[in-house]
């Protein structure tokens, strides 16, 4: 016996009922012989047109140039009567207040301290939790920028639709992989423009160090870079090495490019890359 909601049922009708759902929660009580079993089911399908106009409050948003307290306040306001996307609104904030955290604006009061990790990650982590599951624009460049700052290479290569994240995300995996890579300028790969309009302000510019050319060509900008390495959360800093390192090399300043990939000695993402690093310093 099938009972949903209390109501006795019949197994067609129930199945019936239950596929028809797109938001709310459904008791299901499943009874055989002496054997019963209880089961909550909640729904939540998102409407697309509901879907859509909280992306056009976001677009309204980026396009209005600031990102505050207020403005996300007013985002959230002009999107919470889409009931079927609250979900989506609610990983839409979560990644926003975390930018503000991110750019150290305190009045998010989301903390971002230097020394314990902040409360900016735990926003981006509860964004991309809720955003993975929705196939939208927004979406897909928010789960690809995280990806690339999490160093987590292979999903940011596959999530985000912005062919420079994507680019800069397979130089990284093929050089901790030790596989041939383009060495050159990235800067001019397109981007999506959500793709810039979403990212914070470091992950903007680590991603452009990130595209520089690695052939030994870049010294002033990567004079910038080694300046503001010490200053950088472990997980960009990780990155910021491995180009310095990769450049110092090619421009054949040995001492340097070993004391990048010292900083990395340790690393089990970069355990491959050092070891193979150490071999081709040991060569020139």
């Amino acid at each position: 016996m099938v009972v949903i909601n209390g109501t006795a049922t019949s197994i067609a009708n129930a199945v019936e009922y239950l596929a028809a759902q797109r938001g709310g929660v459904v008791d299901v009580t499943l009874t055989k012989g002496d054997a019963v079993q209880s089961f909550q089911f909640e729904f939540a399908l998102a409407d697309v047109d509901h879907l859509e106009s909280v992306d056009d409050a976001l677009k309204r948003l980026i396009d209005g140039g600031e990102l505050s307290l207020r403005a996300i306040d007013d985002f959230i306001m002009r999107s919470k009567g889409y009931i079927s996307a609250g979900r989506y609104l609610y990983g839409l904030a979560n990644y926003l207040y975390g930018v503000l955290a991110r750019e150290g604006l305190s009045e998010s009061g989301v903390r971002d301290d230097l020394q314990d990790g902040g409360g900016y990650q735990g926003k981006y982590d509860q964004a991309v939790g809720i955003l993975g599951t929705f196939d939208r624009p927004p979406a897909e460049a928010i789960c690809g920028i995280v990806a690339f700052h999490y160093n987590h290479f292979e999903r940011a290569m596959t999530k985000t639709k912005s062919q420079r994240v994507a680019e800069v995300s397979l130089r990284f995996q093929s050089l901790l992989k030790r596989e041939t890579y383009f060495f050159g300028d990235l800067a001019p790969s397109p981007h999506a423009s959500l793709d810039v309009a979403l990212s914070d302000s470091v992950i903007e510019q680590v991603l452009g160090w990130s595209a520089l050319p690695l052939d030994g060509t870049a010294g002033a900008e990567i004079a910038e870079l080694s300046a503001s390495i010490d200053q950088q959360r472990p997980y960009d800093a990780f990155k910021l090495h491995l180009v310095a390192a990769e450049h110092a090399l090619a421009e054949g300043d040995i001492g340097t490019a070993r004391q990048h990939a010292e900083r990395l000695r340790y690393s089990r993402l970069a355990e491959g890359w050092y070891a193979g690093f150490r071999t081709r310093v040991q060569g020139v």
